[in-house]
């Protein structure tokens, strides 16, 4: 096993500083067009920034590094060898259209024009002889989309990468499978009236960390100040730690979700949070992820925004598809809960809407994400 964890300790703008938080071809053309169809805008909606005065738009998805590592952690238990657990990921990895899937992602991120976008599993595969030399690169999700958006003339630059995870296992069919995880931010780089920028862009790695025999899984979040004409809130993107059956998961996604929450607790201008939390926000006891993580949030006093301007609607975002099937194979699913979220503290929520990417006829995956993304406006 190869692993690397980045420590960051710093301050955050906004904040009393009574705290410092621990920072841990041709197919592929087919799917851009299917993304640039989507991408068709009105003349007059190009000045939708300038005519908003000093809201801003953003947009949280996950965009599905290709498998949800079900043959590690099988393997991880002991039900079947390590290294062929690693031979049937890669597997489903050539087989979920990353390069394709990141066009129609773009294609989105495009249409919507957010002037902020959060990111959450943006992989970069790689390959070697062994997990000590596994630096070729396989697939890179966040390679893909930068090409993207500059053939759809989508003006975003890379603000913020936080890198929690960076693990390498060795296969039988290939040497080793590496898996460096990144938590992304993107911000839209175009005038607009009432300037707005942002600044203090910082990377974390949460201080609880989940471990499946010796394998430890660290998540992350990224946080930044963003200027709004002479306003200002704190920005925090995120990716909670997922539940798996028969560890200690639930428990850890807790404490990251209490360190987020005490790490915050000292601003002094208003505080959004965004991301992917996987914890259900319907409190639905059947969903695969029942945690009380969202009314954790919500009892430190953040708005959940979905449920403030959809009351009576699930607006369920997980899962698309499923992975990790044998065969292979990727089929079309209806959510069945709640877990990309937004939450404001001191910071209205003018809208809250859904985003897909479906795939071209005869695609499979279906959809460019297993998750649904969402794209918020909000006054500061």
């Amino acid at each position: 096993m190869f692993r690397t964890k980045v420590t960051r300790t710093s301050t955050l703008a906004g904040l009393a500083p009574a705290g410092q938080p621990k920072q841990r071809e041709r197919r592929s053309r087919l799917w851009l067009a299917c993304a640039v169809a989507a991408f068709a805008i009105a003349p007059a909606q190009a000045q939708t920034a300038a005519s908003q005065g000093s809201t801003v738009k953003i947009m949280t998805q996950n965009i599905d590094e290709g498998t949800d590592e079900t043959f590690i952690v099988e393997a991880l238990f002991g039900y079947m060898p390590l290294p062929d657990a690693v031979d049937l990921t890669y597997a489903e990895l050539q087989a979920s259209h990353l390069r394709e899937r990141a066009a129609l992602i773009a294609g989105q991120i495009a249409a919507q024009k957010a002037d902020i976008v959060a990111l959450e599993e943006v992989a970069l595969w790689r390959t070697g002889p062994d997990p000590q030399h596994a630096f070729t690169p396989l697939y890179d999700q966040l390679a893909y989309l930068v090409e993207d958006l500059a053939r759809l003339r989508a003006p975003y630059v890379v603000a913020g990468i936080n890198i929690p995870e960076d693990i390498a296992l060795a296969g039988n069919q290939i040497g080793a499978l590496r898996l460096t995880e990144r938590n992304v931010l993107l911000v839209r780089a175009e005038f607009r009236w009432p300037p707005f920028y942002v600044s203090d862009v910082q990377s974390h790695v949460f201080s609880s960390v989940l471990t499946i025999g010796t394998l430890q899984i660290p998540a992350g979040w990224i946080s930044a100040t963003v200027h709004v004409g002479s306003k200002q809130f704190i920005l925090a993107m995120v990716h909670l730690e997922s539940t798996v059956p028969g560890t200690d998961a639930e428990s850890v996604q807790e404490a990251q979700a209490q360190e987020l929450i005490q790490t915050l607790s000292g601003a002094t201008v208003p505080v959004l949070i965004c991301g992917d939390f996987n914890s259900d926000a319907n409190d639905n006891p059947a969903a695969p992820d029942p945690t009380p993580t969202a009314d954790m949030i919500q009892a430190a006093g953040y708005t959940d925004v979905w449920k403030l301007l959809h009351s009576g609607d699930p607006g369920n975002t997980w899962n698309l598809y499923a992975e990790d099937l044998l065969p292979t194979a990727f089929p079309a699913q209806t959510p069945v809960e709640r877990i990309d979220l937004f939450f404001t503290l001191g910071l209205s929520a003018l809208s809250d809407d859904q985003v897909i990417a479906p795939a071209p006829a005869g695609f499979s995956p279906p959809d460019g994400s297993d998750h649904v993304g969402l794209v918020a406006t909000f006054a500061p």
